[in-house]
This record gives C-alpha cells, sequence and structure tokens, in this order.
C-alpha cells in the first residue's frame, strides 16, 4: 500500500498531543558533606527526569534512600521561567538562593512525612505569593524513591516554547536549613545545615558539576516534533 506524504503530514499534524520524552539530569551520589545526616539516603539526590506535554509540565525527582522509612526531609525546586526575578531568597525563605537567567521565579516546596505534601509559590515582586496547589504530586518508596510532580505549564509561565532553568534541593525540617544536597552541584553544596546556597550560572549540559550552574530544559516551538515526526515517517516510507 502506498502512503501519500500529504496523508503523513495531515495524521502527524492532528495527532493528539502527547508526553514529549523525558530529558534526565544527574547528580553525583555521596556528595553530601560529612557531619551532616544524609537522612538515610533520602537527601541525596540522584537525578530529575522532566517531561511536558501541551499543558503540564513534569519533575520526576530520584533520591538515594526509601521514603518509606526515614520520611522527614523536604524537597524543593527553584525555577527561573517568564515573571519577576529575583536572585534572592524563596517561597519558603530558606537559605537557598538562584541567581541564574536573572533570578528565580518560581519555588516548589514538598515534604515526605505526614502522607506528604507539595506547595507552588510565584515571585511577585513585591514577595512571594502562595502557597499554590501543584497539579499533581506522587511519592513511590523503594532503595530508590521517587517523587513526581505535575504542575501546569501556565502556572510556571511557560505557556509557550522557551527554555525552563531550574534546580532541585533536599533539606532538613528545621525552616532554617539550606540546601543539603543541590541537584546541580557534584560535591557538597553546604558544610554546615544553615549555610546558604546559590545556583548560579547555567549547565553545560545534564550532568551535575562542581560549579553548580542551573539546568536547561527547552520546549521546542509547536509543530517542530511534528515535523521531526514526518521526516522519520517519510525515511521509513522511502526504506520500504
Amino acid at each position: 500500500m502506498k502512503i501519500q506524504a500529504s496523508a503523513i503530514l495531515a495524521s502527524v499534524l492532528a495527532a493528539p498531543a502527547i508526553a514529549n520524552p523525558g530529558v534526565v539530569f544527574t547528580d553525583a551520589t555521596g556528595d553530601i558533606a560529612s557531619g551532616i545526616s544524609t537522612g538515610n539516603g533520602t537527601l541525596d539526590l540522584v537525578s530529575m527526569e522532566v517531561s511536558h506535554t501541551a499543558t503540564d509540565i513534569q519533575f520526576k525527582l530520584t533520591v538515594n534512600g526509601n521514603l518509606g522509612s526515614t520520611d522527614w526531609g523536604k524537597f524543593m525546586i527553584g525555577i527561573s521561567s517568564s515573571g519577576t526575578k529575583t536572585s534572592s531568597g524563596n517561597g519558603w525563605g530558606r537559605p537557598i538562593n538562584m541567581s541564574s537567567n536573572g533570578g528565580m521565579t518560581h519555588w516548589i516546596g514538598s515534604w515526605a512525612d505526614g502522607g506528604g505534601g507539595s506547595q507552588l509559590w510565584t515571585n511577585g515582586g513585591s514577595g512571594w505569593s502562595g502557597p499554590g496547589a501543584t497539579a499533581g504530586y506522587v511519592i513511590a518508596g523503594g532503595a530508590n524513591s521517587t517523587i513526581t510532580y505535575t504542575v501546569s505549564r501556565a502556572s510556571i509561565g511557560m505557556v509557550g516554547n522557551g527554555t525552563l532553568y531550574f534546580d532541585a534541593y533536599s533539606s532538613g525540617g528545621g525552616g532554617g536549613d539550606g540546601a543539603i544536597d543541590a541537584l546541580s552541584r557534584s560535591n557538597a553544596s553546604v558544610s554546615n545545615w544553615g549555610d546558604s546556597f546559590t545556583t548560579s550560572g547555567v549547565a553545560s549540559g545534564t550532568s551535575a558539576s562542581t560549579t553548580g550552574g542551573a539546568f536547561a530544559y527547552v520546549i521546542p516551538a509547536p509543530g517542530a516534533l511534528a515535523l521531526l515526526g514526518v521526516a522519520g515517517l517519510l525515511g521509513a516510507k522511502r526504506r520500504r
């Protein structure tokens, strides 16, 4: 059976939106400073997988311990997208900052204890507004536990295409605890519980480095993925 190129193009463009393959950003393990509790590994960040649909962004964080047995850790995501930016502070008032891409615009704070929960905060210029709800929050325990966050693209200023800059952090139960582990840093992010940490610069790839720059997740222009799909289908047709 012969399939016309025009028919392939029409079918691809008419296809419903699906989640794009996730991009995995990795951190070194065992990089928490000596003398600071790792929470049986739960504060040791392993990786973050980021994916998106036409309406949502999903962050899937993996930690190096079982949140089913040690659950006092707090887990946070600093985001720099469109909106008012700040290079000082966050929605929870912890000693964690972001200067990458001009500063932080949104903050996701979460906890694993008490059944777990998450909050979304937005920087409005005169202070942080919130807490708002995330669209989804799921914890899956195990030797390497995962925490999956879903937020609408509109809620974090990513309605169209563009680049989202982010970093993830683990912390303790105290309100003044800092970034005990930062996804972007392949070595210790702080030496003591209350030390300040700043995500600065932009990472050159998807692996943590000693400089700790924010990771970049690119959302391509609408139609770009469809055109790539067309190219693949046409290539397969020619091979057949």
